[in-house]
């Protein structure tokens, strides 16, 4: 069965095995990054509504985790910023009263994390990992390009507002762009901003996958050394390492069904797609090959694939 909102599950880097659930339509963001993974933002908006069924949704889910090993998260994520779903504790009651033993997370850029009833919804949200990319106005303005009105003031407010009231795990992800957000004088109200957040953790991330604009470069380890240095005594720091190719996590789909539906929901060039299959290259390299000969799979210019949806 074709799945539409659920994907994998997939070896992430920081989560283990992660069963992924995407609540919106790509790509509806209140955000359009410079780094994002998941091509533009085509729908610029802060309205929070149902922009998938999700029943749909829930039945996947459902179908997904009833005969497959539990999965170390099942990660609200995808193509878009998925809390602008307004049915999203819906999903959270789901999997917590049909499966208890689950563990959510909620990857999110924080946007919407002032809204009082967003806020009742997370609540039993097992991990939260909101993102945080500038230190100031201009960087914000650079890197994560926000729909009109939203300032990087208000965020570092939500984002400390839900802090003081969350009873789960916060960990802050900092998205490193070299030569924007790395100066001594941004890592140093980077601090700042993390003493009046108080998170659990920061995760410093770095590209790993080709983004929306060329020529972004990787964070040199150097730079990473700056960050957790200057940040350690404020809060736990932990750099989020490359996948290695691990053990591959049962499903109940086929495998090549799984890897369709990991395509469709991620941006992956063939070394990315097996370290998030867990499947070795040359394991890998055959299946793509029939995936492609039956015109199912293109490669972008990129190197990144695109599921070719059949008539």
């Amino acid at each position: 069965m074709k799945r539409n909102y659920v994907f994998g599950p997939v070896m992430s880097r920081r989560l283990g095995v992660s069963l992924g659930v995407d609540l919106v339509p790509p790509k509806t963001c209140p955000l359009d990054c410079i780094y994002c993974e998941a091509r533009a933002t085509t729908d610029l908006t802060l309205v929070r509504r149902e922009y998938v069924p999700v029943d749909e949704v829930i039945a996947e889910l459902d179908a997904a985790m009833k005969n497959a090993p539990m999965p170390d998260y099942v990660t609200f994520s995808g193509a878009g910023e998925p809390t602008l779903n307004s049915r999203i504790g819906d999903v959270v009651a789901f999997v917590k009263t049909s499966y208890p033993r689950a563990k959510l997370c909620l990857l999110t850029n924080g946007l919407l994390l002032g809204d009082a009833a967003l806020r009742r919804d997370l609540a039993d949200v097992d991990l939260v990992i909101p993102s945080l990319d500038a230190s100031c106005e201009e960087e914000y303005r650079k890197i994560n390009r926000p729909i009109a009105g939203s300032t990087l003031a208000q965020l570092v407010t939500d984002l400390a507002g839900f802090a003081r009231g969350f009873t789960r795990r916060l960990v802050l992800e900092l998205f490193i762009v070299p030569g924007i957000n790395d100066s001594p004088a941004s890592i140093a109200r980077f601090a700042e901003h993390i003493r009046r957040i108080r998170p659990h953790a920061v995760q410093l991330n770095t590209l790993d996958r080709p983004g929306v604009v060329p020529g972004i470069a990787v964070a040199p380890p150097e730079t990473l050394a700056a960050f957790a240095a200057a940040l350690s005594p404020v809060c736990p720091v932990e750099t989020i390492r490359p996948l290695a190719v691990g053990k591959r996590h049962s499903i109940s789909t086929s495998l090549e069904e799984s890897l369709l539906d990991i395509i469709r929901h991620r941006r992956l060039t063939p070394t990315g797609l097996a370290l998030a299959a867990g499947i070795p290259d040359p394991e890998l390299a055959p299946m793509l090959e029939r995936l492609k000969q039956r015109n199912w799979l293109t490669v972008g210019p990129d190197g990144c694939f695109t599921v070719v949806e059949q008539p």
